[in-house]
């Protein structure tokens, strides 16, 4: 008759929280199994299960070793508390000893459900003991700092290249000449041209210059004396428009400092009629 004790273990087995303990690790093997449990061991196995699933359940891993390694002591045939003593022996850093539970597990029950489950459970321990036995890496090498940039000069600023100076103004004197001359010449032209038609009305009136009796030849004469003055002043005044422009392109320009400094001057220029006997005209006057 199979005894209600032999499902405890398997009740026990739980999975358990991840947690760290240092624990110094006890490998050991157990004995052979070949005794049958009484009820008082079946009893105290129960007791001492509870008392460690109660540490385990603490994170107080040594005791439930302790405790639970005890119980199987008492009942040898409840192979399943092997299984929660890898577990345990695991959690309490002791690798070793929980490969050999697993082992003595599969060897006392060959023909459990679980075999290849337990078998790859082994084959991670394993690795994790082979992993801590490896030296650790070498560390890495520095990354040497590369050396700072060289500082390039700041450049030094390039002055822009001095505005040439101004150049100053010619004299305006020239443009008064000319100006004066071209009022002239205006004038004169149309003094000419009134002139000239006197003069013809009197070739009509004395024609090859004889003039009929009653007709003052001196008349005559003045007119044409009066043509020929105001053709002159028309002349000069020409003569005056072109040279002042002449003479005003080719001065040379006064320089702006000096041209700045000195006084500016009242240039005037008049016309005036001129009259007197026997002669009628213009008369230009001005101040520089």
């Amino acid at each position: 008759m199979l005894k209600p004790f032999r499902l405890w273990p398997v009740v026990g087995a739980i999975v358990l929280m991840s947690a760290s303990a240092s624990a110094q690790e006890q490998t050991h093997t157990w004995p052979e199994c070949t005794r049958e449990a009484s009820d008082a061991d079946v009893k105290a196995a129960k007791g001492a299960f509870q008392a460690g699933q109660a540490s385990f359940d603490e994170g107080d891993y040594a005791r439930a070793i302790t405790y639970w390694e005890d119980a199987y002591r008492r009942d040898c045939t409840a192979h399943a508390m092997l299984l929660n003593l890898a577990r345990v022996y695991e959690l309490a850093d002791s690798k070793q000893q929980a490969v050999l539970a697993l082992q003595t597990y599969l060897q006392r029950d060959p023909e459990t459900p679980k075999r290849n489950q337990i078998q790859r459970r082994i084959d991670v321990l394993k690795e994790k003991i082979e992993a801590e036995k490896a030296p650790p890496p070498p560390p890495p090498t520095p990354t040497p700092t590369p050396a700072p940039a060289a500082t390039q000069p700041t450049p030094t600023p390039v002055e822009p290249p001095p505005e040439p100076a101004a150049e100053g103004k010619r004299p305006i004197t020239p443009l008064f000449v000319a100006g004066g001359g071209v009022v002239v010449a205006v004038v004169g032209g149309i003094l000419t041209a009134n002139a000239a038609a006197e003069v013809k009305d009197w070739e009509e009136t004395c024609p090859d210059r004889k003039c009929p009796e009653g007709v003052d030849a001196d008349e005559a004469n003045s007119a044409r004396h009066t043509q020929t003055a105001w053709t002159v002043v028309t002349a000069v005044g020409i003569g005056a428009a072109i040279a002042g422009t002449v003479w005003y392109f080719l001065s040379p320009r006064e320089p702006a400092e000096q041209a700045g400094r000195v006084a500016p001057r009242r240039h005037t220029a008049r016309v005036e009629p001129a009259f007197g006997p026997g002669y009628a005209g213009l008369q230009l006057s001005g101040a520089f």
